[in-house]
């Protein structure tokens, strides 16, 4: 029998500030692991929307979701520019925008488009 599953789909992650003048490279962690981009080390950001289109279960509803925004550097620590906190309960299926808590010595400024989605699995 199947049964009903809620889903975070992350729909866009739009830059309004690098943190680099050549533009960023950035990739999402949550929990510690890396979740996108799956294949490649990294996002190129540029002025444009960059589309997502990711899926994850919700690993439980009524609690804050962290998803940490990290610029990739070939020859440095990545540096972590700040996480975005996602509320996620039983009762809103709708389209949100959450915007990045910025590190201390950060001055990115970026939004993530999400949406939750339930489905029967």
């Amino acid at each position: 029998m199947a049964t009903r599953k809620r889903f975070l789909r992350l729909q866009s992650l739009v830059s309004f500030l690098q943190s680099e003048k050549n533009g960023d490279e950035v990739f999402l962690k949550f929990n510690g692991k890396k979740i996108a981009p799956k294949k490649e080390k990294y996002y190129e950001m540029t002025n444009d929307p960059l589309p997502l289109n990711i899926e994850m279960e919700v690993p439980a509803t009524g609690k804050w979701v962290e998803l940490e925004l990290w610029e990739y550097d070939p020859f440095l620590p990545n540096t972590r520019l700040g996480h975005f906190k996602l509320f996620v309960d039983d009762q809103h299926s709708d389209t949100f925008t959450a915007e990045l808590s910025r590190e201390k010595d950060s001055t990115a400024k970026y939004v993530l488009n999400w949406e939750l989605v339930s489905k029967l699995v």
